[in-house]
């Protein structure tokens, strides 16, 4: 028997049922009716499962695992992956694929609506279709700063993103460490007002995914302050610059271990002494004209300020 013939053997068992259900329904018992369902539902179950024949006869999590590679970047409900697996649990498939074979696959739980991830929470997305091969060993140490409860969520985040620093983390990483829906909003305060170089796509990094996430170095690379430049505003300046330093043109692709820079926004008129958090009076500065500019080894030219 082909696929064909066998998946149009169950379409016609099912259809078969269905009339059998809306014909018997009149002078059933409740109980009746549900087992009536049940077997229906047995079927559908089967049907679901063969629904990709290449697929049909292996365990559950391996069919959820094709399913989503099938789908890299696509948003994936839950009711699609319990028909594809066949099982109620496949959450716990979900979790299996991530922690044991560091597939990066986000949910609802890891939402940041500013960073573009804006999912539900019955939702899920596979982000790259090969796995992250230390991605488990980082599970276990989120585990591990997860359960220390003398640390705040912003705490818990900044831990694991050092004991990562230089590696990709996912937002559902740092939701699960955080232990807070508001994630990302204790991310870019590290940024913005603790001056941990945390970089996003957003932030000079266009080749970070959507929900990933990089700390460039261990040390604070801007004293800490409390400028709190909205995220929308910030955005906007980092495009208007195309990622680049307003002054050099470096940018991320220059990156260096031996010239570690970052791409950081400067007040024109000085934050402290009342300048506004506005696009007119920001500008993307690397590190080291940053550094330049503040020790007043360098002045910012007039065509800049006045092309703003």
């Amino acid at each position: 028997m082909n696929d064909n013939n066998a998946v149009q053997e169950l379409v016609t068992e099912i259809e078969s049922k269905l009339s059998g259900y809306r014909q018997e329904f009149i002078g059933l018992t409740w109980r009746e009716k549900v087992l009536l369902l049940v077997d229906i539902t047995k079927s559908v179950k089967i049907l679901g499962i063969n629904s990709n024949y290449s697929a049909a006869g292996v365990a559950s999590r391996e069919r959820i695992r094709l399913y989503l590679v099938e789908h890299v970047g696509i948003i994936i409900s839950a009711s699609e992956l319990e028909v594809v697996s066949g099982i109620s649990e496949y959450g716990r498939r979900i979790r299996e694929l991530r922690v044991q074979d560091g597939y990066k696959i986000i949910t609802g739980n890891s939402k940041d609506v500013e960073l573009g991830i804006n999912i539900g929470r019955n939702e899920y997305m596979l982000l790259e279709a090969e796995p992250d091969m230390s991605a488990a060993r980082r599970w276990h140490i989120a585990n591990r700063i997860r359960r220390e409860a003398n640390e705040g969520s912003k705490g818990r985040i900044l831990k694991y993103l050092k004991e990562n620093t230089g590696q990709i983390i996912t937002s559902e990483e740092l939701a699960y460490v955080a232990r807070a829906s508001e994630f990302g909003r204790r991310v870019r305060e590290l940024r913005t007002e603790d001056g941990y170089a945390i970089a996003t796509r957003f932030t000079g990094r266009p080749d970070l995914k959507m929900s990933e996430y990089v700390l460039e170095s261990e040390e604070r690379v801007a004293e800490p302050h409390d400028r709190k430049i909205p995220f929308a505003i910030q955005k906007r300046v980092y495009e208007r610059s195309k990622n680049a330093c307003e002054l050099c043109g470096w940018n991320h692709s220059l990156w260096k271990r031996e010239d570690p820079r970052i791409l950081e926004l400067h007040h024109i008129y000085e934050h402290a002494r009342g300048g506004m958090n506005t696009e007119n009076n920001l500008l993307v500065l690397c590190s080291r004209c940053h550094d330049d500019i503040h020790a007043g080894r360098q002045k910012l030219p007039k065509n800049i300020i006045n092309n703003l």
